[in-house]
C-alpha cells in the first residue's frame, strides 16, 4: 500500500476550539522523562549549509535503507508478524503480507484480531476484497515502521542535532520541527519535534519518535539482506513505557514472478478503495479557564488518531498520562470533534497525531 504525505493539503481546518488571543503563553510543560527519550542533552542548531547537509545526508542515508518503495528497487515479497496490545480496537496476534512489483503494481494481505483485508493497486485505484474497512490503527502503525519511518522533506525545516547513547554505542539524534517552528538552543527535545536517532557509523535507524510518548525501537539482531539493505529483524513500538507492538519480520525474498493476473482483482474485489495518509502532527488549541489550565502555561496532551474520510475519530489514545483528568478531557475533545475532509476531496484514511494544548484565557 503506497502512503501520501499530505502536508500541503492536510491543514485540517486547523481547528482552533477556541480563539486564542493574546499573548503567547510563556511556559510549556517539558517533554516527560522517557528511558526511550535519547535526546536530553545539548542540541545544537543545524544552521550553516555544513551542518545542514551532514545531517541530512544521514537522515536520507537511513531513509534509503528502509526505502523498499523505491523506484527501479527489485520486486520482493515480505512476510511480517506481529502482537497487538493497548486500548486499540483490535488487538492480538497478526500478520502482513505484501507482494510489490513497482508503485503501480502491488498487493498485501492482513490479518489482526477479527479484521481481514486484502488490496491490490491496479490501474491507478485501490481494489479491496472487504470493501470500506477502515485499516485499524495498530496496523497502520506497524506498516508505517516498516515502510515509512524516514518520511518527509526537511530541507526548510528547522533541525537541531543532539548526540546522545544507544546500547553501548554513540548515536546522532537528529530533531526535527516544521519551518514555522523556533531554532530554540535549548537542552532536550521539544514537544513539537520529530526524533530520528541514527548510528552515524551504519546508518541505521535505532529508534524513531513522531512525537513524545510513542517510540519505535529497531532491532538488527539476524537482520534481513536484501539487495544492500540491512533490515530490522525486530521492531518495538512503545507508548507510555509499555510495548503496544513486537514486530517480526520473518521473510523478504526476490519475487519469482509478474504474473499480471496475480495483480488483478477479481469481481469479488471492489475499488477505489480508502487509501491511507502518511502521519501528521496538528495542535488543537483550547481556551479554558480550569483545574486544566495553568496562567502563562501550555500543557500539552498528544492524542493518537486515526480518521476516516470525512475526519470522524474511528481510534483515539493518549501519550501522556492515559486516564489523568488532562489525558480524559483531552480524549475527550478529539472523540467528539470532527475534522472534516481534505482539501483535495481524495477519500483518505488519516494516521494524525493531535498537539491538544489546554491555555488559560489569562
Amino acid at each position: 500500500m503506497r502512503y501520501f504525505r499530505i502536508a500541503a493539503l492536510f491543514i485540517l481546518n486547523f481547528l482552533l476550539i477556541a480563539t486564542v488571543s493574546g499573548q503567547t503563553p510563556k511556559q510549556t510543560i517539558p517533554v516527560p522523562g522517557d528511558p526511550l527519550e535519547l535526546a536530553t542533552g545539548p542540541a545544537l542548531i543545524a544552521d550553516t549549509p555544513d551542518k545542514r547537509a551532514s545531517i541530512l545526508a544521514l537522515l536520507e542515508r537511513a531513509r534509503q535503507n528502509n526505502n523498499l518503495h523505491a523506484m527501479g528497487i527489485s520486486p520482493f515479497d515480505l512476510k511480517v508478524s506481529f502482537n497487538s496490545n493497548g486500548p486499540s480496537l483490535y488487538s492480538g496476534g497478526g500478520d502482513l503480507e505484501e507482494t510489490w512489483v513497482s508503485r503501480s503494481t502491488w498487493k498485501w494481505t492482513a490479518h489482526l484480531g477479527t479484521y481481514s483485508q486484502a488490496r491490490i493497486f491496479y490501474r491507478g485505484l485501490a481494489y479491496d476484497l472487504n470493501p470500506h474497512a477502515y485499516l485499524p490503527l495498530r496496523l497502520q502503525m506497524v506498516r508505517q515502521a516498516i515502510f515509512w519511518p524516514v518520511s518527509g522533506n526537511f530541507a526548510n525545516d528547522v533541525i537541531r542535532v543532539a548526540a546522545s547513547n544507544w546500547n553501548g554505542k554513540a548515536i546522532t539524534c537528529a530533531l526535527i520541527a516544521g519551518p514555522r517552528a523556533e531554532a530554540t538552543s535549548a537542552p532536550g527535545r521539544q514537544s513539537n519535534e520529530e526524533e530520528f536517532c541514527i548510528d552515524p557509523t551504519s546508518g541505521l535507524l535505532q529508534t524513531y519518535s513522531i512525537a513524545p510518548g510513542i517510540y519505535d525501537v529497531y532491532d538488527y539482531t539476524d537482520a534481513l539482506k536484501f539487495h544492500g539493505r540491512n533490515i530490522a529483524r525486530r521492531i518495538s513500538i512503545i507508548e507510555n513505557g509499555s510495548a503496544v507492538l513486537q514486530v517480526q519480520l520473518n521473510d523478504i525474498a526476490d519475487l519469482n514472478t509478474t504474473d499480471v493476473s496475480l495483480f488483478t482483482p477479481g469481481p469479488e474485489m471492489k475499488g477505489p478503495g480508502v487509501m491511507i495518509g502518511g502521519p501528521m502532527r496538528f495542535p488543537q488549541v483550547v481556551k479554558k479557564d480550569s483545574a486544566l489550565s495553568s496562567a502563562g502555561v501550555v500543557q500539552p496532551v498528544i492524542i493518537h488518531a486515526a480518521l476516516d474520510a470525512d475526519g470522524k475519530v474511528l481510534e483515539a489514545e493518549a501519550l501522556q498520562s492515559p486516564g489523568s483528568p488532562l489525558s480524559e478531557a483531552a480524549l475527550e475533545l478529539v472523540k467528539n470533534t470532527n475534522y472534516g475532509r481534505t482539501r483535495s476531496g481524495i477519500p483518505l484514511e488519516r494516521d494524525v497525531f493531535i498537539n491538544v494544548q489546554f491555555v488559560s484565557p489569562q
